[in-house]
Order: C-alpha cells, then sequence, then structure tokens
C-alpha cells in the first residue's frame, strides 16, 4: 500500500486562498458579517441545516448526510463545545460547496485536500480575517509577542471557538508571531485542560467552550419540519422514514 503524501505548506497556502472567497460569500449572504456567531447550531438551523450531535471515538470529527431535501450535519459531542461548533462549520462547508467525502477523521486532514478546505472554511467563518484584525486593533493588541494568556482567553470566548483554534488562526493571520503564538498553543491540549479550566474562570470565561457535551441531541424543530413537509406532501412517507431510522439507528448506537 502506497505512503499518503501530507500536504505541503504550498499546498495548504493554495487551498487557504481558494476557500476565502466561498467563506466570504457565504458571510455576506447569510451572516452578520460583523459580528462573531454565538451559537454556531442555532445559526445553522435557521439556515436549514439539521444538527445530530453524538458522542464517538475522538479522531472523528463528523459527517453530513444529505437524504430527501434535509441537509444533516453529524457532530461528535465527545469533543470540546468550541471544537463542536468548528467541525459543524467544517461540515457546512461539504453541504454548502458540493465537495463531499466521508466521515471527517483528524488524521486526514493533513493528507486530504478537501478536508483542509473544509477546515479553513470553519476557520474563516468563525473567525474571519476582518473580524479579527478590528478585535486585535480595538484592544490595543498591537504586539501580539507580549499577549497574556488571560487576553487570548477572553478572545476565544469572542469567537466561540476552541483554544487551539484560536491560535492556530492568530498564526495563519499574523505569521511574524508564529513562535511566541506557538507555545501558548499547548494550554489547549487535553493534559493542560485543567489549567486552562482555571485561567477561563479567572477571567469570567465560558467553560462549557472548552468541555465535552458528550450528549446525543436532535433539534426539535427538526421533526416539527420533518412532520410539516410529511403532512403538506413535500416529502414522500418512505424518505421520512429512513430520516426517522437512520436518527433511530445513530441513537441506540451512541446514546448513553
Amino acid at each position: 500500500m502506497s505512503r499518503r503524501s501530507k500536504l505541503s505548506p504550498e499546498k495548504k497556502e493554495e487551498l487557504y486562498q481558494y476557500v476565502i472567497p466561498i467563506a466570504e460569500e457565504f458571510r455576506n449572504r447569510f451572516l452578520n458579517k460583523d459580528e462573531p456567531i454565538e451559537d454556531t447550531f442555532d445559526t445553522l438551523e435557521q439556515l436549514g441545516y439539521f444538527i445530530v450531535r453524538f458522542p464517538a471515538h475522538n479522531d472523528l470529527s463528523g459527517f453530513h448526510i444529505k437524504k430527501g431535501e434535509y441537509d444533516c450535519i453529524f457532530v461528535n459531542s465527545s469533543h470540546s463545545l468550541g471544537r463542536q461548533f468548528y467541525s459543524a462549520w467544517h461540515e457546512c462547508y461539504h453541504a454548502y460547496t458540493g465537495d463531499k467525502g466521508g466521515i471527517s477523521l483528524f488524521k486526514d486532514i493533513r493528507y486530504s485536500e478537501m478536508e483542509q478546505k473544509a477546515e479553513f472554511f470553519a476557520s474563516c467563518i468563525l473567525m474571519p480575517e476582518q473580524l479579527v484584525r478590528k478585535y486585535i486593533l480595538q484592544k490595543g493588541l498591537l504586539n501580539l509577542k507580549y499577549i497574556s494568556y488571560d487576553e487570548l482567553i477572553v478572545m476565544q470566548n469572542y469567537f466561540r471557538v476552541s483554544f487551539k483554534a484560536l491560535i492556530t488562526r492568530l498564526i495563519q493571520l499574523y505569521p511574524s508571531y508564529h513562535k511566541d503564538l506557538g507555545v501558548r498553543y499547548n494550554l489547549g491540549t487535553p493534559k493542560n485542560a485543567p489549567k486552562l479550566l482555571k485561567k477561563i474562570q479567572t477571567v469570567g470565561g465560558d467553560e462549557a467552550l472548552v468541555l465535552p457535551t458528550d450528549e446525543f441531541s436532535v433539534s426539535q424543530r427538526f421533526y416539527e419540519r420533518l412532520h410539516n413537509n410529511l403532512e403538506n406532501d413535500r416529502i414522500s412517507a418512505d424518505k421520512a422514514q429512513a430520516v426517522l431510522e437512520l436518527i433511530e439507528s445513530m441513537k441506540q448506537k451512541y446514546e448513553f
């Protein structure tokens, strides 16, 4: 079996530049481009996507399934809430662009152009360049070499992302501070979770962003819309049943 080649820095930059206008178009069409996204799940459901969250093995990010007219986004709830938000936008990329694959695994991102594009899309949606730079300027963070952990955590809470996602995005936008920001990345690793939680508590941040939720959940709106479409003959009984059977099979497999 041939070994897969990791994406080169040059290829990643090419993919990033490819995704930027797609994310900007999406934000301009559907979102408030001047504000962070407070609740990713509610936002996506308002846009017509349906979110299913379930606990799974750690390498699984999520996946997208098209059932009839429904775009169903499945997200691994064993990850932190911040990562779940990110994973939901990752899967939204697949749904929105039609650049579809199978299950999204973290181990595949470094090899797959499609998965890397989905990661960049999520980053650009949650932390658009213009909004990040505006935040940095307004907060007077003129030299990121000296940015404190407290300041980073406040920023993380503002953009509703994981700590690692924030650091990764800042390094991408401010590459001259790669070394200085890179040393702060470790605070977002699982082994340092207790330290991160303490710092979050110090600044009055949202602990939920860095904790797993581990639940199986399907929005009530999903069932209501499915029932309404069935009642008004916009979806066949067979298609509705197929969707419900899929949800039930997931629930039986993953619900504690």
